[in-house]
């Protein structure tokens, strides 16, 4: 059974300043290798509560396993998934973005930085990841491996 996952890339560059969502086709790209079925890829901006508002409208769906969010996680003022987040998760899973950065790190310092966080709210399980390519890989890299496990124990099922 494929995991059902939704993308949400964060960032006023994105929708207004017109960059590219390289993460998301990232994301899109490592969806389809993995045999993960992508129900959505959404770009917002720097707003909180839009933001806050299109998570719980996700998870509380029904529908989605897994709730990944791009960029949004740094220091800067307007970097406010984590503050999204802890609004709306009812449990963390720490060890998820811990080794997150842990492994980013490796190729970019920087990573050491972010405030990503790891929870899960109803039956979804939300990650945030880094704003950078390389970053994404590098955690995708940690992921792949627990990451079925992680939705089983979520959904209730321990097949």
């Amino acid at each position: 059974m494929p995991i059902h996952v939704v993308v949400l890339t964060v960032g006023n560059r994105y929708t207004v300043e017109g960059a590219h969502d390289e993460l998301g086709e990232l994301m899109e790209a490592t969806c389809r290798k993995m045999g993960w079925e992508l129900l959505q890829r959404h770009i917002l901006g720097d707003d909180q509560e839009q933001v806050t508002n299109y998570l719980i409208q996700v998870a509380d769906s029904g529908h989605v396993d897994v709730i990944f969010t791009l960029d949004g996680i740094g220091l800067q003022d307007k970097d406010r998934v984590p503050e999204s987040m802890m609004q709306i998760c009812e449990k963390w899973v720490p060890g998820l973005a811990e080794m997150v950065r842990v492994k980013a790190h490796e190729k970019s310092p920087q990573v050491i930085l972010t405030r990503g966080l790891a929870g899960i709210r109803g039956k979804t399980i939300l990650i945030n990841l880094p704003g950078s390519p390389t970053s994404v890989k590098d955690s995708l890299d940690v992921l792949k491996p627990v990451l079925r496990v992680a939705v089983e124990q979520v959904k209730g099922s321990t097949e």
